[in-house]
């Protein structure tokens, strides 16, 4: 066989895909749905881009997956909160904390007066020993417990 006839057979014996995978609606829905990977996964394994996947995806009529959904428990019960035997209950101090805080804002008081005042009354943060902030102060009056 001469190098023109080896160069021949080696390009007929090459397929070439026409179509990126990350159109491949077939190849999208058995990745993506059946076996659970992510876009970024994909897009290694197909040597892509997310966004390229991401596209796929919406073109191919595959809905996304809600990103970050809770899975098992919080790590920390919000302000107002306990946990007791793996349940959430009302802390009954910090509710009266929370209370006393709607108050205070209520009366007028600003967000950073507020955590100045809790911080001089040493009452604690959920987190013992932090100092109060304002932003604390306003998670807690967003957090409508």
């Amino acid at each position: 066989m001469n190098v023109s006839s080896t160069l021949d057979y080696l390009i007929d014996s090459i397929d070439y895909n026409h179509s990126p995978q990350y159109l491949d609606k077939v190849f999208l829905h058995q990745k993506y749905v059946l076996e659970g990977l992510s876009t970024a996964q994909i897009a290694a394994q197909i040597f892509s881009s997310k966004d390229s996947v991401q596209k796929g995806l919406r073109l191919a009529g595959i809905p996304a997956r809600v990103p970050h959904q809770p899975h098992g428990r919080q790590s920390q019960p919000r302000y107002g909160q306990k946990r007791v035997e793996g349940k959430v209950a009302d802390h009954k101090t910090e509710q009266r904390v929370i209370n006393a805080v709607r108050e205070m804002r209520a009366n007028g008081l600003t967000l950073r007066a507020i955590a100045s005042c809790l911080g001089e009354m040493k009452i604690p943060t959920k987190c013992r020993g932090k100092k109060w902030h304002p932003e604390m102060v306003k998670r807690i009056l967003d957090s409508g417990t």
